[in-house]
């Protein structure tokens, strides 16, 4: 005879899982990518945004800085020169926080696609655990 437990594991569906590394580098290819393909679309518009928007910066102001050394160049005024100094400086920021943004959005991805199935491999553990006490009283 089935037992009920036996009778329920069959009519579970299969635990999904999800490949860290393969998480890890959609995030790496593309900002967000590696959230929705943990099913966290939200993280992964979040994150994409914050990415992008960091690199966007990172990418004004460069072009402001060479923009500011090629007038310096040809009018020779220290405004120019203290402008390519003021865009330079934020360039190298940008610079770190765009890596730091898109490193901690990689870990991130790799880590949930650990996590992924966590929550249904406890669910399983715990109905397959098959040790049960209990105590009825008739009065």
């Amino acid at each position: 005879m089935f037992s009920q437990a036996d009778s329920t594991d069959s009519a579970r569906s299969p635990i999904e899982y999800r490949n860290p590394s393969g998480a890890m580098l959609r995030s790496l290819a593309l900002p967000g990518w590696g959230q929705f393909y943990n099913r966290e679309p939200v993280k992964g518009l979040i994150y994409g945004t914050c990415e992008l928007s960091l690199l966007a910066a990172l990418l004004y102001n460069h072009h402001e800085a060479q923009n500011a050394r090629d007038m310096y160049s040809e009018t020779g005024l220290q405004y120019w020169e203290d402008q390519y100094d003021v865009h330079s400086d934020l360039r190298r920021d940008f610079i770190w926080y765009s890596a730091g943004a898109w490193l901690l959005g990689m870990l991130d991805a790799y880590v949930d696609a650990y996590l992924f199935s966590f929550e249904a491999e406890n669910r399983k553990f715990e109905g397959d655990t098959g040790f049960r006490a209990g105590m009825v009283l008739n009065f």
